[in-house]
């Protein structure tokens, strides 16, 4: 039997309390509230803030100007389709705005993160006030650095206000919904440098040292970079408003940085979002019958079989949408060349009308190795203007809006090393960048503050593709250098402003560190042909770690992000995307029974 330290009968950790956490938690409580369990169960939240429900992506002290590049329609805490829940009133994202009279309440808007997070720990609130009596909930604010195995059960260490702290409680059961193994996990304290930031968040904590009229350098164009430059723009003071035509406008505040100078691999900006729902055209080359075809032939190589296929449905959205604007109808053949052959004979009678490049909508300065900044500014008003069409309206927005589509579907065939190795790699380090810059990008309310800043002087994109840093020995003196090495200018600051994905040099995060020397976990390999080890844990299909023995521990479950690498795109506020959670409550509902029965046999 197992030795329990009190009077609780079984005792539960969730190490990470954000939405993933919550998630778990909701469905744990929803299942011990359905088989009606007669002992006391105690469960642990872990969250390195206290922020429960929230956790650190929409932490409720952010600045309003951090907004979602996800629409209000998709944000839902609760289960959908009239699922059981462990409270008697539920409210998706927008509801839960109305009844507050919250003026971004519409479902095709963008919400400040922090007002999201407020909804998220709200939910909590909930869960923790319909607890059933036997059923105890305790909060832990603090970094969970080690697990180590105690008399059939796991003890945690947690480090509280820079002090380790060993738990004397014992644990059962344990589900992991931390940030990504590659962070470190005190990477939201790490220290700031003179002159160099190398994690943002939160954005008023870590930039307010910058000083008005400096140089500041950007490293990364994606949503952290936009983050970073309204920080250091609305956030010190500026204001943005439309001029009597309508275009938005910057009015500085003089305490912003004189110039910001982004740059990154491509020097390209993502392509913005307008919050409509997506096109309802269903996809063509990814049918049923394919996707069933494909996952019997794994493993599977991208850019012999998926690749093709991929660009095939970007052509057919592509041309669907501009044959659309001409009262036409693109008709869908099994024979490509037969809608070939239409898309032909259309540009015949339409000989202005631009071909579909693939290379022209993924990267249209693919041939040049650096970029002019006026080459940037017009590529940013370009994307302004095919999202304000939106993609019933404009092809290139329909053609990037099709990852999306396909993206779940990619899912199944990417995971648990359904690629081989070479194109798993190639996809990590390449496509998934490629894809996200396309389909994922920021709202277009925060693209035309991109351009105003760009207009007002100060956003500099002269050496926005693959620039580099040149350092002095001492490290004073940083410059930065386009890729060609004729021309370059000092900056006073540099911010990273990428995010860290799994990686082939393992874990960095201590916590994994030392669940892998503990032999708990192991690190993924996929060697289908040659050999790639994306840097993530190696788990099984319901998301529990198998070590370098061979040897499952059904008592941890690994959700969200700490699955990246051999899962793809674990979308944070989705319930469904990889859902380990379902399994492992169910799974500790059969062990809190199976102890229940133990105890009671033993009592008599």
């Amino acid at each position: 039997m197992l030795q329990m330290d009190d009077d609780v009968m079984y005792r539960i950790a969730i190490v990470g309390l954000g939405p993933k956490g919550l998630y778990g938690l909701e469905i744990l409580l929803t299942q011990l509230k359905e088989n009606m369990i007669d002992g006391t169960v105690e469960i642990h939240l872990f969250n390195t803030t206290d922020y429960f429900g929230a956790g650190d992506v929409y932490r409720i002290d952010q600045p309003e100007y951090l907004i979602m590049n996800y629409a209000n329609s998709n944000i839902n805490a609760w289960p959908k389709d009239n699922q059981k829940s462990c409270v008697s009133y539920t409210s998706d994202f927008v509801t839960w705005l109305k009844s507050i009279d919250d003026t971004t309440a519409g479902i095709n808007d963008f919400a400040p993160r922090a007002l999201v997070g407020v909804y998220l720990m709200s939910c909590l609130d909930k869960m923790l006030e319909a607890l059933p009596e036997k059923i105890k909930v305790v909060k832990h604010v603090g970094s969970v650095t080690d697990v180590e195995g105690y008399n059939e059960s796991y003890r945690l260490t947690w480090l509280d206000d820079a002090t380790k702290i060993t738990l004397t409680n014992t644990f059962q059961n344990i589900l992991f919904t931390t940030g990504h193994t590659s962070f470190k996990s005190n990477e939201s304290d790490k220290s700031i440098t003179d002159n160099k930031i190398d994690f943002i968040y939160p954005v008023s904590q870590k930039l307010k040292h910058i000083k008005s009229d400096t140089i500041i350098g950007i490293k990364g164009m994606g949503l952290t970079s936009i983050d970073v430059i309204l920080a250091l723009t609305e956030g010190k003071g500026g204001k943005f408003y439309s001029d009597v035509k309508g275009l938005m406008q910057y009015l500085a505040s003089g305490n912003e940085p004189k110039n910001i100078v982004v740059y990154s691999r491509s020097g390209l900006p993502m392509v913005p979002r307008d919050g409509r729902d997506a096109s309802v055209v269903p996809l063509h080359c990814f049918t049923d019958e394919t996707v069933v075809e494909l996952k019997e032939s794994t493993p599977i190589n991208f850019l012999k079989t998926l690749l093709p296929l991929i660009k095939r449905e970007f052509y057919i959205a592509f041309y669907q949408t501009l044959f659309r604007a001409y009262n036409l109808e693109l008709f869908i053949y099994d024979d490509f060349f037969r809608i070939e052959n239409q898309v032909a004979s259309f540009h015949l009678e339409y000989p202005k009308e631009e071909k579909f490049s693939w290379e022209r909508i993924t990267n249209p300065f693919f041939e040049e190795a650096v970029l002019t900044h006026e080459e940037v500014k017009k590529y940013y008003e370009f994307l302004i203007q095919e999202s304000e069409k939106g993609e019933e309206a404009s092809p290139f927005m329909a053609a990037v809006g099709t990852w999306r589509k396909i993206s779940p579907i990619f899912n199944e065939l990417y995971s648990h090393g359904g690629l081989d190795a070479a194109s798993h790699k190639l996809f990590d380090t390449y496509y998934f960048g490629l894809f996200n810059r396309l389909s994922y990008g920021p709202p277009l309310n925060n693209m035309k503050k991109m351009l105003a800043l760009i207009n007002a002087g100060i956003l500099d994109f002269n050496y926005a593709k693959s620039s580099v840093i040149l350092e002095e020995e001492s490290k004073e003196l940083m410059q930065i250098q386009n890729a060609t090495g004729t021309s370059a200018r000092t900056l006073d600051y540099l911010v990273n402003a990428t995010i860290p994905r799994a990686n082939e040099k393992g874990f960095v995060n201590e916590l994994f560190q030392n669940l892998k020397r503990n032999k708990f976990i192991t690190e993924f390999k996929n060697e289908n042909g040659e050999s790639y080890q994306p840097g993530c844990l190696h788990i099984n299909k319901e998301g529990n770690p198998i070590n370098e023995s061979g040897i499952v521990n059904k008592d941890f479950t690994f959700y969200g992000t700490p699955t990246e690498g051999i899962t793809f795109d674990n979308d944070t506020l989705s319930r469904s995307r990889n859902d380990f959670a379902s399994d492992w409550a169910e799974k500790t509902i059969e062990a809190i029974q199976e102890n229940e029965g133990i105890q009671e046999c033993y009592e008599r």
